[in-house]
């Protein structure tokens, strides 16, 4: 009798037990796929991100390049100008040159 009741129990334990595996069991693989999914999203938040870092690169070269050339145009410009300036000088201090080295046949052609 006492072997029965021992049995008994064992067979409860082990059916409890099965239970017990079975719903582990069903329970790890909604984890496996509530895991994917994470990983999936996961993943796909990296790419968007990714994407934008690349974007937002790209813009700000396009910029710098922008800015390099309008700052090239400009000095270009500048340095013209100062060419302009240094030229007209030249040319002014050679008329002046002109002028006095040479101040009495001038004066002769004048009068």
């Amino acid at each position: 009798m006492i072997i029965g009741i021992f049995l008994g129990m064992v067979m409860v334990l082990g059916i409890l037990g099965i239970i017990v595996v079975v719903k582990m069991y069903s329970d790890i693989k909604k984890l496996k796929v509530l895991v994917k999914s994470q990983e999936e999203i996961n993943r796909e938040d990296n790419l968007n991100i990714h994407r934008r870092i690349d974007s937002e690169i790209d813009r700000t070269d396009k910029l710098y390049e922008e800015t390099n050339r309008y700052i090239n145009s400009r000095m270009e410009n500048v340095s013209r100008d100062i060419d302009e300036v240094y030229r007209q000088m030249d040319s002014r201090l050679d008329k002046l040159t002109n002028k006095l080295s040479n101040p009495v046949s001038k004066d002769l052609l004048k009068d």
